[in-house]
């Protein structure tokens, strides 16, 4: 029986060392070959790359030469960031599924992998942790106004009253409304129940049944932003999902709650948040992610004294790739041994 050819493309996220994991697979009758995205050298052109395909959609990205020439035979293919996009799809003879090893998969072309029956896995909660630790940091951040005196402090100033200084408050006292209920979401409300803060729900489309019997109290989207101190998106973008917070969405918030955004900058209308923050309408914001990265100078962000910025860390962590891999690894397992895969897209 032959075996079932794998084909790795590593890079300066997921490295040629974090990927030799993969020969693990070796053991089920597989056969692994791995290659490296010359061009994806590090995190800078890493980020980049998606903020290009984020924007434009997978056929935005150059191809990966070395991908191309050698996927011809292969039944299994792996990337962090290189697009597996229709050029590669028709190139490949033999490919059965195909694994991106991030939260999201826009590198892939869905559509296409779909028509030929080629199965799609991701590694969803690969940056869950870092993101959830992230997120509470930028509400305590934000709330308590770490970030802006460490920059005065830096500038010889000695501020002890705030923008905020008549609603800031300790966190069990305060309630978080969590916009989308998946893994990152999930986390983040485990992490806020540690400091007593009250937490409510909006998803959809989130099995609630799962939940009974938990401390999670699900709520509709206009409940929640007019009762949340904190407004924090976890969503997935998507056509449906672009600019879901927006001028209407940012009037219904308290005038002292904070929005926070360590998902997707297209989630939020940026405009819309930099005249709420201007006009006070809304308390302040905590953002890590940009419709232009990195940030214009001249950003309107930048003359707003309610809000803390981060230069897209959240899922910044030495285990993401390491979870990457593992996590791509013991789908690729079931594969081989002939069981289902828990983490399938399409």
């Amino acid at each position: 029986m032959a075996k079932t050819k794998i084909l790795c493309v590593a890079d300066g996220g997921i490295t040629k060392n974090l990927m030799e994991q993969m020969h693990e697979l070796e053991k089920y009758d597989a056969e692994v070959t791995i290659i490296e995205d010359k061009d994806m050298y590090a995190m800078g052109p890493i980020t980049d790359r998606m903020l290009l395909i984020e924007h434009g959609g997978v056929d935005a990205a150059p191809i990966c030469q070395e991908l191309l020439e050698n996927c011809a035979d292969k039944d299994i293919l792996v990337v962090h960031v290189a697009s597996i996009n229709k050029e590669i799809i028709n190139a490949c003879k033999n490919l059965k599924v195909a694994a991106v090893l991030r939260g999201g998969y826009e590198n892939a072309d869905i559509a296409a992998l779909t028509e030929k029956n080629i199965k799609l896995i991701n590694a969803p909660w690969r940056s869950a942790n870092a993101v959830a630790d992230f997120t509470v940091g930028m509400m305590i951040a934000e709330n308590k106004n770490i970030a802006r005196s460490h920059k005065l402090i830096f500038e010889g100033k000695w501020c002890k009253k705030y923008a905020n200084q008549e609603y800031i408050h300790d966190m069990r006292t305060m309630t978080a409304g969590i916009v989308g209920f998946g893994y990152i979401g999930q986390r983040v409300a485990e992490r806020l129940q540690g400091f007593g803060t009250k937490v409510i729900v909006y998803d959809p489309y989130i099995d609630k049944s799962k939940f009974a019997g938990t401390d999670v109290k699900f709520v509709e989207l206009d409940e929640l932003l007019a009762s949340a101190d904190f407004v924090s998106v976890h969503l997935r973008l998507s056509e449906k999902t672009q600019h879901f917070i927006g001028t209407d969405e940012l009037a219904k918030m308290k005038e002292t709650a904070y929005l926070i955004n360590t998902a997707r900058s297209g989630l939020v209308d940026t405009d819309a948040l930099v005249n709420a923050l201007k006009n006070k309408t809304i308390g302040g914001a905590a953002i890590d992610v940009y419709d232009e990265e990195p940030l214009p100078k001249d950003h309107p962000y930048l003359q707003l004294d309610n809000i803390t910025l981060t230069s897209h860390l959240a899922g910044t962590s030495c285990d993401t790739m390491r979870n990457s891999v593992e996590i791509g690894v013991e789908d690729l397992k079931l594969y081989l041994t002939g069981k289902k895969m828990l983490n399938v897209r399409n």
